[in-house]
Parts: structure tokens; C-alpha cells; sequence
């Protein structure tokens, strides 16, 4: 089975480190109601110094290596797409010449390398002289 990309860490920081660099209020109660859990729950946390890495990731991506790495995702994202869309646009116009060039040929034979479309007045001309041959 393939594994899926991820941007989450193999590795995270202790977890005091986290909580030093959360921005806004550190406290157990604010960080147990950020997680859903109680400050109790927390506390026991700090002091064991150790968290489900669930709880782990949802402190990493508060904190400035978190967001950090989600720029840069975001940035390179940009980039690839931008990328992506030059080089589609470079090849739509090389096909547009491609096809301007193959319709200005006029061979004048039913395998020509495109289809023209007879002017309508022609086409009647030619089913009338068809009707006349089947008659």
C-alpha cells in the first residue's frame, strides 16, 4: 500500500518547547480548551513531559515551525502551479500554430490532414447533381 504524503514531522519537539512557543495564553486551562480535553489532562502532560501525538501535531502547527512549514507548502504549491500553468499556456500555443499551419495546406483530396466544411450553396449544388446521377 502506498503511504500518502504528509506534511506532519516524523520528529517533534519536546513538549514544554511547544508550549514556549505557542503565541496567545499558555495556561492549561486555555491549551486543554484549544484541545478538547481538561487542564488536568494537561498538566499531567507537562509533567510527564509527554502527550498523544495527536495533541503533539495540533500544538506543532500553532507554533512557529508549524506555521513556517505550511508557508512553505503554500509557497511551493504556488510556485508549481504557476510553473504548470506556463507550460501548459507554452504548449496550447504551439498546438494553435500547429493547426493554423495544417489548415492554411490545401491538398484538395479527401484524406487532407484536416476537414473544411463545404459553404452551404455548394453542398446544395453537389446533392443536386447526387440526385440527378440516382435517378
Amino acid at each position: 500500500m502506498k503511504k500518502l504524503a504528509t506534511l506532519a514531522p516524523s520528529q517533534l519537539p519536546p513538549l514544554t518547547m511547544l508550549i514556549d512557543d505557542l503565541h496567545g495564553d499558555r495556561s492549561p486551562d486555555s491549551i486543554g480548551r484549544h484541545l478538547g480535553v481538561s487542564a488536568l489532562t494537561v498538566r499531567r502532560w507537562i509533567k510527564a513531559e509527554q502527550a498523544p501525538r495527536a495533541a503533539m501535531l495540533a500544538l506543532f502547527w500553532e507554533t512557529r515551525w508549524g506555521l513556517s512549514a505550511l508557508d512553505a507548502q503554500a509557497n511551493n504549491l504556488v510556485r508549481m502551479h504557476v510553473g504548470l500553468n506556463n507550460a501548459l499556456r507554452s504548449e496550447n500555443a504551439t498546438l494553435r500554430r500547429r493547426i493554423e499551419r495544417l489548415e492554411a495546406l490545401s491538398y484538395g483530396a479527401a484524406n487532407a490532414p484536416t476537414y473544411t466544411p463545404a459553404e452551404p450553396a455548394m453542398q446544395a449544388e453537389e446533392s443536386a447533381q447526387l440526385s440527378l446521377l440516382f435517378r
